[in-house]
This record gives C-alpha cells, sequence and structure tokens, in this order.
C-alpha cells in the first residue's frame, strides 16, 4: 500500500469541494493508501481553513470532522529530519514528514515543490517522489 503525505493545500481544496480534489479523500476513506501526517502538518491544517478569506467557504463541521479524521486514522509520525533546501521554508515539515514517515510520495498543488527539480533528485535519494494530483491518481490506478 502507498504510504502518501498530503500538502494541506490538497486538503483545503477537498474542502472546498474541488472537484479534481475529492476522489482523494474518497480513496483514503477507503482505505486504498495510507496517509502520513505530523502534528506540524496538522496544525497547519487547522490554521488555514480557519482563515477568513477561507473559513467563508468552508463548513467548520466538516473541516472538524477531516481533522479528527486525519488525527485517528492516518500514520502520524515525529519529525526528526532536517530536509533537503527548498525555494520555500514554510515547506520543510510536509518534507520532514515524508522522510520521516518512510512516504512514497508527497501530493502537492504547491508548483514550487514540483518544479523544483534539485529538490525532487534530493527527495528521489530518500525514496519519496513529489506528484500532483493527477500522478498520485495514476499510481492509485497503476498499484
Amino acid at each position: 500500500m502507498l504510504r502518501i503525505v498530503i500538502d494541506t493545500n490538497i486538503w483545503i481544496r477537498i474542502l472546498l469541494r474541488g472537484r479534481v480534489t475529492l476522489p482523494i479523500l474518497n480513496l483514503w476513506q477507503n482505505h486504498q493508501f495510507q496517509l502520513i501526517t505530523s502534528q506540524a502538518l496538522l496544525d497547519e491544517y487547522d490554521n488555514v481553513w480557519q482563515r477568513s478569506r477561507l473559513r467563508k467557504h468552508i463548513d467548520p463541521y466538516q473541516a472538524a470532522r477531516l481533522y479528527r479524521q486525519m488525527r485517528s486514522r492516518a500514520e502520524i509520525v515525529e519529525l526528526q529530519t532536517i530536509p533537503p533546501h527548498c525555494r520555500d521554508p514554510k515547506d520543510h515539515p510536509v518534507l520532514a514528514t515524508a522522510i520521516d514517515g518512510q512516504a512514497n510520495a508527497i501530493v502537492t498543488g504547491d508548483d514550487d515543490l514540483r518544479a523544483d527539480d534539485e529538490l525532487r533528485r534530493a527527495m528521489a535519494e530518500y525514496g519519496v517522489q513529489l506528484w500532483g494530483v493527477h500522478a498520485f491518481l495514476d499510481a492509485l490506478k497503476n498499484s
């Protein structure tokens, strides 16, 4: 079973009922992959969905329910690794979560992460790929 870190931007798109991202939630709820997360990512999720510009578009009940599901069903890892350098230091927790959780991939909508060839190579040394939503869905179909 694939071990996957889902970046916060994907969870937010799911809460906003994004057609492209909703299948990820369904696949996770149907045990099609193992979600790997950390307290840092859970905290980020909880902070981001409550931003005023997002909160008015997100059902707080659904956001809280998803948070509880992540806490109870995901594998939560303790961060120990200093990840490879990336352009945005705010991305370090997602990278460290993938490394410390021995994830197969990070699913992200962050072009800064996916377009950085040096970072892709460095993460590949840890066995972690950087995927967009479509690449992830394709990988699940083929696994």
